[in-house]
């Protein structure tokens, strides 16, 4: 399903190309969708959302975003900046007793430079795999393991999904109501977000409307399945509790809705969002390519880019906006492919977009 916004474009021929390839001999399945100045350019829908009932991916179907929700988690804590109450500055073993870590602050967990361990794999090695986890596990098993830190704070920038689940708990803490909630009151109702929301649909299943289920390849049946009946997939069971550093489901349009919000002062002010869209300094100078949630580069062709991928079994997602240039990608799928592929997939896109010299992954 294809919608373009100039049928003369070459470009929507060069992405027709594209996808229709890659669905074909990658088994590509997903939903695309690219804004200029904010106007739909290209969109498409190709592939599967339910393999047991046939339904097929249309725009509006629901996708889980793994890390792009980071970028909500960050404007969480921004909005309690703003409202006075919390400072970036403030020391995460304020807000959580027992917390076995000095020193490290909001902004280090924020920007990645906590040097805290992966709770993965913590929860790999000594978590009880037929319950689920949840944020407060999360800082129970810390307190009680105290796994060893990989760096002092600010040393070096070290991506952390440990950071993004604590400051989901941060902000229930602070706000003294479930995260989930936070985020639809603050973020998703205000905004006019109707079909996104933190979901966990193993520790809490409810009936979500257009769901683009995620599916892997299983070697063992050499067929495309749900990573639930896959052994080496167990942990998406074991950890579905837990939220912060991914569980935000969206659809095409509503993410179109916060792309557009990102550049007014509808949910923070314009001096929060330029700090958020900034990279940071280590102790020994360098710069971090990673500001609030988001990551950062910049070059001739595009710009300044802020952008994030997600990753998580049976979905690849990324956000990329190219905030000089008000253009907007928007990729979600529900096939796991290769991280390097998918990365192909999106230079190639890019490439098209800004009228460049590409080739089809």
């Amino acid at each position: 399903m294809t919608q373009r916004a100039n049928v003369n474009d070459a470009r929507c021929r060069q992405l027709d190309e594209l996808f229709s390839t890659i669905a074909e001999k990658n088994n590509w399945s997903g939903n695309i969708l690219i804004l200029e100045e904010g106007k739909p350019f290209y969109q498409n829908s190709l592939g599967i959302a339910n393999l047991e009932t046939a339904e097929r991916l249309s725009p509006h179907s629901v996708f889980e975003l793994a890390s792009v929700s980071k970028a909500f988690t960050a404007m969480g804590i921004m909005i309690l900046q703003e409202q006075g109450k919390l400072d970036y500055t403030d020391k995460v073993d304020s807000f959580f007793p027992g917390f076995p870590y000095a020193d490290i602050t909001v902004e280090n967990l924020l920007v990645h430079t906590s040097g805290l361990p992966d709770y993965m794999e913590l929860f790999s090695k000594s978590w009880d795999k037929k319950q689920i986890a949840t944020n407060q596990d999360i800082l129970e098993q810390l307190i009680k393991h105290r796994p060893d830190v990989l760096f002092q704070p600010n040393e070096r920038y070290e991506y952390s999904n440990t950071g993004y689940a604590l400051l989901a708990s941060i902000v229930e803490h602070v706000a003294e109501i479930r995260f989930a909630d936070f985020l639809q009151q603050h973020i998703f109702q205000p905004l006019g977000m109707q079909h996104t929301k933190v979901y966990n649909r193993r520790y809490s299943p409810e009936l979500t409307q257009q769901y683009a289920y995620g599916y892997v390849y299983s070697p063992q049946s050499e067929a495309i399945v749900l990573p639930d009946e896959s052994s080496e997939h167990d942990f998406v069971i074991y950890l579905d509790g837990i939220q912060g550093d991914g569980a935000v489901s969206s659809t095409l349009d509503d993410l179109r809705k916060w792309d557009r919000a990102l550049y007014t002062e509808k949910l923070v002010k314009k001096a929060t969002l330029e700090r958020a869209f900034s990279p940071v300094q280590l102790n020994d100078n360098r710069l971090s390519n990673y500001g609030y949630g988001w990551r950062l580069c910049e070059d001739q062709v595009t710009g300044k880019v802020v952008h994030h991928g997600g990753s998580w079994p049976g979905y690849r997602s990324w956000l990329r906006r190219y905030i000089q240039k008000d253009k907007t990608m928007i990729y979600l799928t529900n096939v796991d492919q290769e991280r390097e592929w998918t990365e192909k997939v999106i230079e190639a896109v890019e490439n098209i977009v800004f009228e460049q010299p590409y080739v089809l992954p």
